[in-house]
C-alpha cells in the first residue's frame, strides 16, 4: 500500500509491538476518505496472509477465529512466573506450534533472539497472547506433546504431571549446584543413556548436551542440571534413579540424602476388602507423592522441615522410599517414626480416599537395619572434600608419571 510504505521503516524501528500497532493505526487513521476503502481492505488482506484472521474479523468477519479470550489471557499472565521456570521452548515445542500454525517461522527467530530460556518462554508467551483463542488450546496439545505435561498442568491443573518442586529446583540451580557439577560423570558413565531410557531427555536434551561448547564434563554438567530443573517431579526422581544406576550415588546423596524403605501395610474390614484394592492404593501412593499432591501436602510439609522427601513409591508390599539429606535429617525422621507420628499422617491422608474399598488402617514398618543402613551411607558415599579435589588436581601432573592403568 503506497500510502503505509513510506512510513513502515520508522514504524518498524520502534522498540515495542504495543508502539508499532499504535503507530500503526494512527497511520492508517489519517488516509484520505477517497482511498480509506482501498487502503482498509489492504490491511485486512495483510492481517489475513499473516496468520491474523482473528484480528482481521474485528473488522469483517469471514471466519470463526476470535482473539483470545479473556480468561485464557488472564491464566496465561497469573501464570507467567511459573511458566518462565518450566517451559522449554527448545525441545520441540516451537516445532510443533510452528506445525500445528499457531506460530511462524517469523515468531520463532524472535523467541531464539532472546539469549536465556526464561527469557525465551516469556516471549513465547507475549506472541500467544496476541493470537487467536485457538492458540490456547493448541498451546496445551504442543505441551504434551513434546513432554513438558507439567507446564500444561501449570495452566489447566489437570493431568497426572506436577513441576519440580521448589526446594528441590533451589539444590539444582543454587544450593549444591557447584558439588554437583564438580561430581557428576556426564560423558564415560553412560548418564545421558540412562536419562533418555528413564524418560527423563528427549532427543532434543540429548542433542543439547553433547554439542555443548566448549565440550567439557563441567559445561556438560551445567546444562544438564539446568535441563532437569525445567522438568516434573517424576523426571526429577528418575534423574536420581539414574545417578544410581551409573555408579554415583555419591552425587544422588549430595543431592537429596540416604534413603530409608518404610513398609505399608495394609489393613481392611474383611468383608469389604476388594482384591485390587492393594495394587490400585499403591497406584494413587506413587502418583500423589510424585506430584505432591494435595492429600500428602501436610505429610511432605512435615517431612521437609527434617530434611526428608519421599523420592518413590514401588510394590513388594507398598515401599516406600524416603531420602534423607543429612544424618541430622536421619535422626529426626527416625524420631518421628517412633513417636508414631508418621504413621498418623500417612494413615490421615491416604485411608479417607480408600474408605469405601473397605482400607481401616494403615501401618508404617521401618527396620532398624534400615536406619542403620542409611547411616552406613551417609559414612561410605560421603562426597569427596574440596581440600581433597584440590590436592589431586594439584598433584594431576606428578601422579600420572607415578601411576600405572592396567585394563583387566
Amino acid at each position: 500500500m503506497p500510502f503505509v510504505k513510506g512510513r513502515i521503516h520508522s514504524i518498524d524501528s520502534l522498540l515495542t509491538d504495543d508502539e508499532k500497532n499504535y503507530e500503526l493505526l494512527k497511520v492508517l487513521c489519517e488516509v484520505a476518505d477517497d482511498t480509506e476503502e482501498s487502503v482498509m481492505n489492504g490491511f485486512i488482506s495483510a492481517l489475513r496472509s499473516s496468520g491474523q484472521d482473528h484480528v482481521a474479523n474485528v473488522f469483517h468477519r469471514t471466519s470463526d477465529k476470535v482473539r483470545m479470550s479473556d480468561e485464557h489471557r488472564e491464566t496465561l499472565l497469573a501464570k507467567l512466573d511459573k511458566l518462565q521456570k518450566f517451559t522449554d521452548t527448545e525441545n520441540g515445542l516451537l516445532v510443533a506450534l510452528v506445525s500445528h500454525g499457531v506460530v511462524s517461522i517469523g515468531d520463532t527467530e524472535r523467541i531464539q533472539s532472546v539469549k536465556n530460556q526464561n527469557g525465551m518462554a516469556r516471549k513465547l508467551v507475549e506472541i500467544l497472547l496476541r493470537k487467536s483463542d485457538e492458540a490456547f488450546n493448541q498451546f496445551i496439545d504442543s505441551l504434551n506433546e513434546t513432554g513438558q505435561a507439567h507446564v500444561a498442568y501449570i495452566l489447566t491443573g489437570e493431568g497426572d504431571r506436577r513441576p519440580l518442586k521448589e526446594e528441590h529446583r533451589r539444590r539444582l540451580l543454587s544450593g549444591a549446584r557447584e558439588d554437583l557439577v564438580n561430581m557428576m560423570d556426564s560423558k564415560q558413565s553412560g548418564l545421558i543413556t540412562a536419562l533418555m531410557s528413564k524418560d527423563v531427555f528427549s532427543v532434543y536434551d540429548q542433542q543439547r548436551v553433547i554439542s555443548v561448547q566448549p565440550d567439557t564434563v563441567c559445561d556438560r554438567n551445567e546444562l544438564i542440571l539446568n535441563l532437569i530443573a525445567r522438568k516434573s517431579q517424576t523426571d526429577f526422581f528418575n534423574f536420581i534413579l539414574a545417578l544410581n544406576d551409573t555408579g554415583q550415588t555419591h552425587v544422588a546423596a549430595a543431592l537429596l540424602g540416604a534413603d530409608v524403605i518404610a513398609k505399608v501395610m495394609t489393613a481392611y474390614e474383611s468383608d469389604s476388602h476388594m482384591p485390587d484394592a492393594d495394587a490400585e492404593l499403591l497406584e494413587y501412593m506413587r502418583i500423589t507423592f510424585e506430584n505432591n499432591g494435595d492429600v500428602v501436602t501436610r505429610l511432605n510439609d512435615y517431612l521437609s522441615q527434617s530434611g526428608v522427601t519421599v523420592s518413590r513409591v514401588t510394590e513388594g508390599c507398598i515401599e516406600v522410599t524416603l531420602a534423607c539429606k543429612t544424618v541430622q535429617s536421619l535422626h529426626a525422621f527416625k524420631a518421628l517414626h517412633h513417636s508414631g507420628k508418621l504413621e498418623n499422617m500417612v494413615n490421615e491422608a491416604f485411608c479417607p480416599q480408600f474408605a469405601k474399598k473397605g482400607l481401616k488402617s494403615l501401618k508404617v514398618v521401618i527396620s532398624n537395619e534400615e536406619f542403620e543402613q542409611c547411616a552406613e551411607t551417609f559414612g561410605r558415599w560421603v562426597p569427596m572434600t574440596s581440600e581433597h579435589r584440590e590436592a589431586l588436581l594439584s598433584s594431576e601432573n606428578w601422579l600420572v608419571d607415578k601411576m600405572t592403568v592396567i585394563e583387566r
